[in-house]
């Protein structure tokens, strides 16, 4: 009998040893790629993993900063990013040309009554009063197909200008654009935040025009997306990450002070902690939620203008089954 209870109590202590390290395995590594605008809350969960409960349990975060959107996309479909920002305009291009991933959550939200808009800036003693005047001249975006070049054309074509042939478009990074303007390589910068707030600072620039120039309502800006596959396998995984993702954004918001110096201690941002403090914010959705009436809007804004070609389905893009309730 004993060698009997002895082998059973052995099993017994096996089956509870498996069935505890299951409960603790290895947590799953995220590869995040990320820009360098408009993102506040997901920079928080790395600056302050101690506002997210599940990360270092259920996940672990590698972030990979990527300049463009463009840049950020090819990454995601070469396989070596599991989740991604984009801006909506250029998700929803995307989408539409087949590119295969599931829009789960916003981040922020362009315009509005209370929130930034983007900042078209030129040098205060620029002959560009107008859109009108920006033909013959050379703007910045910061990658091809980016909300940032599409608002521009959208605000020349409801001018009167022609996107293709009566500017010059040319990419670089957001935080590049106020030296090249100052230079005189570029008559015309986007600026996002924080690097409106920084070149105001600064002096000597203001701005010609906004992204609400072109679209004309508050939408979706930086979108979060995960690749199907990666959605399949690790349900649970996505669901603690955007669990913890609404977290950060309840701190980024409602603790200032703490958070912001966080996101300049982690080197998120660059700009004196009183400047992030005062800047104008764009607005964070506290539930992380898409705004599919405008999404809808901005994909028949872009079927509109060209940009995207056919019909385009938002619920076959945008899951938000995984937010928390």
């Amino acid at each position: 009998m004993r060698p009997f209870l002895k082998t059973l109590g052995c099993a017994l202590f096996s089956a509870v040893f498996l069935y505890s390290s299951g409960a603790y395995a290895d947590p799953v590594k995220i590869r995040v790629g990320h820009g360098s605008a408009a993102e506040e809350p997901l920079w928080t969960m790395k600056a302050a993993p101690e506002v997210t409960p599940n990360q270092g349990k259920s996940y672990d975060l590698e972030y990979a900063l990527f300049r463009g959107t463009d840049k950020r996309f090819q990454a995601f479909e070469a396989g070596e990013l599991d989740i991604a920002t984009g801006s909506a305009h250029s998700v929803m291009m995307a989408a539409a040309a087949g590119v295969k991933f599931k829009v789960i959550a916003s981040l922020s939200r362009e315009g509005g009554e209370n929130g930034f808009a983007t900042q078209y800036m030129v040098m205060d003693d620029s002959d560009i009063k107008s859109i009108a005047d920006l033909k013959d001249k050379t703007i910045g975006i910061n990658g091809a197909r980016s909300s940032a070049e599409i608002w521009a054309r959208l605000a020349l074509t409801k001018n009167g200008l022609n996107p293709m042939r009566d500017v010059k478009w040319v990419a670089l990074p957001f935080p590049s654009q106020g030296e090249a303007v100052r230079a005189g390589k570029l008559d015309v910068g986007a600026f996002p935040q924080p690097f409106a707030a920084f070149e105001e600072g600064r002096g000597g620039m203001r701005t010609a025009f906004t992204s609400t120039d072109g679209i004309g309502q508050q939408e979706d800006l930086m979108l979060l997306l995960v690749k199907e596959t990666f959605l399949q396998e690790h349900p649970q995984v996505v669901r603690d990450f955007l669990s913890d993702l609404v977290a950060a954004t309840d701190y980024y918001v409602n603790s200032p002070e703490q958070s912001h110096q966080k996101l300049i201690d982690a080197k998120f941002v660059n700009i004196p902690l009183e400047m992030s403090l005062n800047m104008r914010k764009y607005e964070h959705p506290m539930d992380a939620r898409v705004d599919e009436p405008s999404m809808e809007k901005m994909v028949d804004t872009l079927q509109e203008f060209g940009y995207i070609n056919g019909d385009l389905d938002l619920e076959t893009v945008v899951d938000m089954r995984y937010l928390p309730e």
